[in-house]
């Protein structure tokens, strides 16, 4: 990884303090909430400080995690010695979380298991050290599912994390606790990752900006080439420019960078795109008339801003690709089972993993030897297919879900096995962007009748985040939904 100099820093910040500045001319509306790019140029002119924004930060997550429970290990004496240490990089001061899933030295490592429960994490993790270059601070760890395995956010280790735009609805996952904590205002911006939509479910349940990035594209994911590394790191926030920044400081670059590095995007493009545009998610199932309707107004937005639609099937079999993903995602579980079972020093059982883990590991036992390599090449030829369909379009638009935010109900652990099961793999559609290594990024492009937030997704090509970037700052300026409020807020 190259480093950026001091100076480098600078002049970064310099662009994002320059960056589409936020305005508030929504009807009724008074202010836009202060995000992380505000935060930071605060900072430098000295009209605040670390020590200050982390303080009032950590007020905010204890007003706001008893009804929420986004954040499951505070580390409130940790973040104010950061603060008072001094800060720099782009982002300097800026209060934020590390989602559970990923090693912080010292401090809780859970991956929202009852099995790690009392581990500590004993290094930082690559990406974390690159994190806490760009001078943010964080105060504490986000929750999680367990072991980043479902589509919602209810951990029994740690209950469930609540939707601050209704507690009885979830928030998805896996990145559920920080999309939470950054809806309700608790931070500006907060750490995320995703293996099949962990970033992007819950953004679109929270009302938030969620980019998925290309593979091998972030800091520590130098090796990542294959089909089956799934996993990439980045953010949730409120704004585009937020997202922009953090993505900008995190990814990768130098002799080991996979791509070009994209850098600062700062506003909306001069290109006007080639947008195809599938009303079903990507698993086929239809969407809910409150789904239908965001998506139906989003295509006259979009030919208004110079762009063209036009209708885009899926470029490959769905039903095939489907059952490949349940053997892929079986045997992964199988892996994470056994892997627990030699941390653990005995067979991980019900009273070390939830029910919904197990059953996960049990398809990937009783697949047959070969049923691995069989999924890898049905799911290759699905990429071939998704990706071809960019050398006729630039960017492939689809709602993120095909229904609102799930009620806390739908994926209780409390269901039998089977159920969970079925409703897990008809939750997370966005997969097929993990597979193909393309980034995707979901916007807060409406709501439903009953207020809850709803998103659309947007992919591209790999190494094409710059255009996702500028699109979404496109469609940020038109409908300002950093504006929106949810009932639970302390901003």
């Amino acid at each position: 990884m190259t480093k950026l100099t001091r100076r480098g820093f600078a002049q970064a910040a310099a662009l994002l303090a320059a960056a589409s500045p936020l305005k508030a001319q929504a009807s009724g509306a008074t202010a836009a909430p202060m995000d992380a790019v505000a935060m930071a140029e605060a900072v430098r002119q000295g009209r605040t400080t670390p020590s200050e924004l982390v303080e009032a930060a950590i007020a905010r997550l204890e007003r706001a995690n008893p009804q929420i429970n986004a954040v499951a290990y505070p580390n409130f004496e940790r973040a104010r010695a950061m603060a008072a240490a001094g800060r720099t990089g782009p982002l300097a001061g800026v209060p934020t979380l590390i989602k559970d899933v990923t090693p912080q030295n010292g401090l809780p490592f859970t991956f929202g298991s009852r099995a790690y429960r009392n581990r500590i994490g004993s290094i930082d993790s690559p990406y974390v050290v690159a994190v806490e270059r760009t001078g943010v601070v964080s105060i504490g760890r986000s929750t999680t599912p367990e072991l980043g395995l479902s589509g919602t956010t209810q951990a029994l280790l740690t209950g469930p994390t609540r939707n601050p735009w209704n507690l009885d609805h979830s928030v998805g996952g896996s990145s559920g606790g920080a999309a939470a904590a950054v809806a309700a205002g608790v931070v500006p911006v907060a750490h995320a990752s995703d293996s099949g939509g962990s970033i992007r479910v819950p953004a679109a349940a929270n009302g938030l900006v969620g980019l998925k990035p290309s593979r091998g594209r972030m800091v520590g994911a130098e090796l990542d080439r294959a089909l089956t590394d799934l996993t990439v790191n980045n953010c949730v926030s409120r704004t585009v420019r937020d997202t922009a920044a953090w993505f900008a400081a995190t990814e990768l670059t130098g002799p080991g960078a996979r791509y070009a590095p994209v850098g600062v995007v700062t506003g909306p493009g001069a290109q006007r795109l080639r947008i195809g545009v599938h009303p079903a998610e990507t698993n086929g199932a239809p969407s809910s008339p409150d789904v239908e309707a965001v998506f139906a107004q989003a295509l006259p937005l979009l030919r208004r801003l110079g762009h063209t639609t036009s209708d885009q099937p899926l470029g490959f079999d769905l039903g095939r690709a489907n059952e490949a993903m349940r053997v892929m995602f079986g045997v992964a579980a199988a892996g994470r089972v056994k892997a627990v079972g030699v941390d653990l020093g005995h067979e991980a059982g019900p009273d070390d993993l939830e029910p919904l883990t197990l059953g996960l590991a049990e398809i990937g036992r009783r697949s047959p030897p070969d049923a691995m390599g069989g999924a890898v090449a049905t799911l290759g030829e699905a990429v071939q297919g998704y990706i071809a369909q960019f050398d006729t379009i630039d960017v492939f638009m689809t709602p993120t879900q095909n229904k609102p935010p799930v009620p806390l109900s739908y994926l209780d652990q409390s269901l039998p096995l089977d159920i969970q099961m079925e409703r897990l793999f008809g939750f997370a559609p966005t997969w097929i962007d993990n597979i193909a290594g393309t980034p995707a990024i979901t916007l807060p492009m409406g709501q439903s009748r009953d207020g809850l937030p709803l998103g659309l997704q947007f992919s591209t090509r790999p190494g094409g985040e710059a255009i996702l970037l500028q699109l979404a700052f496109e469609l940020e300026r038109e409908l300002q939904w950093y504006l929106r409020k949810p009932p639970i807020w302390v901003g």
